[in-house]
């Protein structure tokens, strides 16, 4: 339990969980990590709630059936682990700005949130397009040593720095330890 309480945990260690959380993946469901299809389920489970004949029109939800199945389990997993994990290590808070964007765009948590509304919006209309999400790209296709999965790992880093740069106009991008 110590190690679970750490800051920073060891990269090798993790890389290892992952590769084991993919193995169960394509054990148990013969289908690689990913996120997006769990959004697109629960959408389809709301929709069949709310308006249910309308629902049984739709012919994308031949695809996305309105069933609770692992991938809705996997996104409660992110945001729950990542919970528990920012508790154990004592590095909970509750911030409405972040420190940088303070430091680079001002106090405004309405600004602040219009920014990752936007940015949010961005990426998932992005990761629908290419008719995936960036979580089966990067872990899945990474982990598969998919020539897709490595190219769109360099782009995600090179075009998030790029980003960072220009939106906090950073001169210089430096790695900080610790």
């Amino acid at each position: 339990m110590f190690y679970l309480g750490r800051r920073s945990w060891w990269p090798i260690l993790c890389g290892i969980g992952f590769a084991v959380v993919e193995l169960l993946s394509f054990m148990i469901s013969q289908r690689p990590l990913g996120a997006a299809r769990g959004y697109t389920v629960i959408g389809s489970i709301v929709e069949y709630v709310l308006t249910p004949e309308h629902a049984k029109n739709v012919s994308y939800w031949d695809i996305y059936e309105p069933y609770i199945e692992w991938t809705i389990a996997s996104v409660a997993g992110v945001i729950f682990g990542s919970f528990l994990s920012s508790i154990s290590s004592g590095e909970f808070r509750i911030k409405m700005v972040p420190d940088m964007w303070r430091f680079s765009k001002g106090s405004s948590w309405v600004k602040r949130w219009v920014w990752a509304l936007i940015g949010g919006i961005l990426v998932g209309f992005g990761a629908r397009m290419a008719l995936g999400c960036t979580l089966g790209m990067l872990i899945s296709g990474v982990i598969q040593l998919a020539p897709a999965g490595f190219i769109f790992m360099m782009s995600l880093w090179m075009g998030g720095m790029m980003t960072t740069g220009v939106f906090y106009h950073i001169k210089t991008i430096t790695l900080k330890r610790g």
